[in-house]
């Protein structure tokens, strides 16, 4: 908002005062009042772009933070009524929840251990803000390397649908949902062998607070969640 003032204010003042020292012209003003709008316009653009880069920083964090099992930050990345659903587990809701679900997956410790691989690439970002600047939807995709030295070894891979809200100025994740294509051994590949667990990972012992919002199959079937973006190419889309 600095730059708008300043530069708006110094051409009212410009303005004002006239070419020839009287009244501003018809002309001027609407030259004023068009320098106004376009200022406007690049500010609201400069927020977005910040807007956009906040939640891929904030994406990223949750991806480093899962690679090392550190759940108790991950989770604070949500909002306080935030929800997470990996694959088919169902819907976990509020941050407790969240952070109970995560710690559940690694074994209920509070990060991996020597001999323990959790990557959790997040990639191809697509952002989409809302009109107001204070929501966003967003479709990333996860590739997952799991397993531990001389035991066993997975792959995993599929994509994201995430919400997320701008919480007195900071951005968290609203809502962080993955839709499982496959999660394989990676002894023999993805092309020789089914997914290992059909997208259910702890909700036979932790119960989910809400069913799977949408019921799909794992590999080798396909599934391609809707997208959340209704135009690609809209005007408060940022893409990698």
């Amino acid at each position: 908002m600095i730059l708008r003032s300043t530069v708006t204010a110094g051409l009212a003042a410009l303005a004002l005062c006239g070419c020839d020292g009287g009244a501003p012209s018809a002309e001027e003003t609407a030259a004023v009042q068009a320098l106004e709008a376009r200022v406007a316009a690049l500010e609201q653009r400069k927020e977005r772009i910040e807007d956009v880069n906040a939640i891929e920083r904030l994406q990223g964090a949750y991806g480093y933070y899962a690679d090392r099992g550190l759940w108790e930050e991950a989770a604070n990345l949500f909002a306080d009524d935030g929800t997470i659903e990996i694959g088919l587990d169902g819907v976990y809701v509020g941050k407790p929840r969240v952070r109970e679900y995560l710690r559940i997956l690694s074994g209920g410790r509070a990060s991996l251990t020597d001999g323990e691989l959790g990557e959790h690439l997040q990639v191809m970002p697509v952002i989409t803000l809302s009109p107001d600047g204070l929501t966003a939807k967003a479709r990333w995709r996860a590739i997952v390397l799991e397993g531990e030295l001389g035991g066993q070894a997975y792959w995993g891979e599929g994509p994201y649908e995430n919400e997320y809200v701008k919480d007195g100025g900071v951005w968290k994740i609203k809502s962080l949902h993955w839709y499982q294509a496959l999660f394989v051994s990676y002894e023999g590949g993805w092309q020789t062998k089914a997914d290992a667990n059909g997208a259910k990972y702890v909700s036979g012992t932790v119960p989910p607070d809400r069913p799977p919002s949408v019921e799909y199959k794992t590999w080798p079937d396909t599934y391609v969640p809707p997208f959340s973006f209704p135009n690609p190419v809209g005007k408060y889309v940022a893409t990698e």
